[in-house]
């Protein structure tokens, strides 16, 4: 049973939530790289977020999301399609570092200063592109930034992925909180010190898997109702067919320094998975497309 989901809640004050349960799809992600704990929650709070900016269901919106800091973990690639798959990858994904002084894991350092590039794409809309200065590195307060900058939309994100010991994911999610057109400011300060209130998300989400409690606690003191719900997935679009679609599209020369090996190995950067192809298949491949080689 998918457990990870996403749950939309609109209130009487103009004011939208989204809560995001993602600790399966990111430990998937773990598994798939083999990523240390900064890493994984530098990925996980990335993918979260992207699952909660592509929040529109019924247009089956897309949001690609790309972190270029100096840090150690080097590019953070994030893509969410049909609004609820996501996968993604980091450059370095075994990047170990101290913890910080409060004990927790210093996401900021790995991933450093740079720039924050944000694509939204739907299937009947032109793409969307804009980008904006990485403020601190620690993902929320990055996306945070991005949409108040670059979209003029003022927003509250929280993003938390708690590790265990033996680095396995034992509780992700988040939850973004925006004004609707008619949300007034002593709405949105209320609002504001109820989540100051709540503490870290993983503290809640460890026992309250369905997120009632988090909602009940964020929108404390007005009434709200739950639009819709629905589960979300660790996805790659990868497949044997696009790989030979890539091997194809390569020039002559390139071909032929193939077809000197006795076999080709590709991997997916977004997923991990390998493909081999032998070399009679590979010289078949160009056969059968009457590529000159």
């Amino acid at each position: 049973m998918v457990t990870d989901q996403i749950i939309h809640y609109t209130s009487d004050a103009s004011i939208r939530v989204s809560i995001a349960i993602t600790r399966e799809l990111t430990e998937k992600a773990r598994q798939c790289h083999q990523l240390s704990p900064v890493a994984s929650a530098a990925l996980g709070r990335t993918m979260t977020g992207a699952l909660l900016l592509a929040g529109d269901y019924k247009n089956k919106e897309g949001v690609s999301i790309l972190f270029r800091g100096d840090g150690p973990l080097g590019t953070i690639h994030v893509d969410s399609f049909d609004t609820d798959k996501v996968r993604g990858f980091v450059d370095h994904p075994h990047v170990q570092l101290p913890l910080k002084a409060n004990g927790k894991l210093d996401v900021g350092t790995a991933v450093g200063k740079g720039t924050l590039a944000v694509t939204r794409f739907t299937p009947k809309q032109d793409t969307y592109s804009s980008q904006s200065q990485i403020v601190s590195g620690e993902i929320a307060e990055d996306l945070a930034y991005y949409l108040y900058t670059s979209e003029q939309i003022s927003s509250t994100i929280s993003l938390g992925i708690l590790v265990d010991r033996d680095y396995t994911i034992a509780t992700a999610g988040g939850f973004l909180v925006q004004a609707l057109p008619g949300a007034t400011d002593e709405a949105l300060a209320e609002v504001e010190n109820n989540i100051q209130k709540i503490g870290p998300i993983t503290t809640y989400l460890q026992h309250d898997v369905h997120g009632e409690a988090l909602i009940s606690n964020i929108l404390k003191g007005f009434s709200y109702k739950e639009l819709y719900r629905y589960p979300v997935y660790w996805q790659c679009t990868c497949s044997q067919q696009r790989m030979e679609r890539a091997l194809l599209a390569l020039r002559a020369e390139d071909k032929l320094l193939l077809l000197q090996d006795p076999q080709v190995e590709m991997v997916c950067h977004y997923c991990g998975q390998h493909y081999v192809l032998q070399q009679k298949e590979l010289a078949a491949l160009y056969n059968k497309t009457n590529m000159e080689v």
